[in-house]
């Protein structure tokens, strides 16, 4: 199983390197294209992002030829339909895009999408049971109260930052294959010991387990929320 690396690491590093890296994307004069085997002449380079800060991480030249010839723009990153940037996937098993109404987006567009849609927070009081049943539809049903945390949607990943007013607030782990969960405390019992709305999320993706957190405002988001 592959192991994250050090993300403060490589945010420090980004830091460190991006004006360079601007610099360079920029440039004229191209290196050879990176795509395997191939021996043209770069034509276009493109900063690389990954979910876990706003600096670029790396740079990526590409000849015409290949130049979305096998991905967008290549084999292993993908293009952000909101914020445009070229992501990398992932750096385990963890996809960093989802699928959103119909478009490729990243993590981090996708979370400040999610959190920051009202009908998406629920509150506490209304659910009545928690269920994990993916060949149910319904995410959460008004009605009865029963919350299918099947259905939460993947919009957090194991170290990403969460959107400034969101605070993580507990979680449980379930096996992926069985369903069957493996850690924590039981998702309604954290459920019933808020007192404000709450969102929750498939915030990590392991290799055999997911993660479904709980999400808060955090109190000075919350106060805002209230007041308004």
């Amino acid at each position: 199983m592959w192991s994250l690396p050090d993300i403060k690491f490589l945010n420090d590093r980004a830091a460190a390197n991006a004006a360079s890296l601007k610099r360079e994307a920029k440039r004229k004069r191209k290196p050879k294209c990176e795509h395997w085997n191939c021996k043209s002449k770069a034509t276009r380079s493109y900063l690389t992002f990954d979910i876990f800060s706003a600096d670029p991480k790396g740079i990526l030249h590409l000849c015409e030829a290949h130049d979305g010839n096998s991905g967008n723009p290549t084999e292993g990153y993908f293009t952000c339909a909101h914020c445009e940037r070229v992501v990398v996937e992932n750096h385990t098993w963890e996809y960093y895009r989802i699928e959103l109404d119909g478009e490729t987006v990243c993590l981090n567009c996708a979370a400040e999408k999610h959190f920051g849609a009202p009908e998406n927070w629920l509150d506490p009081r209304a659910v009545k049971e928690v269920i994990l049943a993916p060949e149910e539809t319904e995410f959460f049903d008004a009605a009865s109260g029963v919350l299918n945390v099947a259905k939460c949607r993947h919009v957090l990943a194991v170290k990403q930052p969460v959107p400034v007013g969101v605070r993580f607030v507990d979680n449980a782990e379930f096996d992926s294959g069985t369903g069957q969960q493996i850690s924590g405390d039981r998702l309604l019992d954290i459920i019933h010991r808020l007192d404000r709305p709450f969102i929750p999320v498939l915030d990590a993706a392991y290799q055999f387990a997911v993660s479904i957190g709980i999400y808060v405002r955090t109190e000075s988001a919350a106060d805002l929320k209230e007041a308004a």
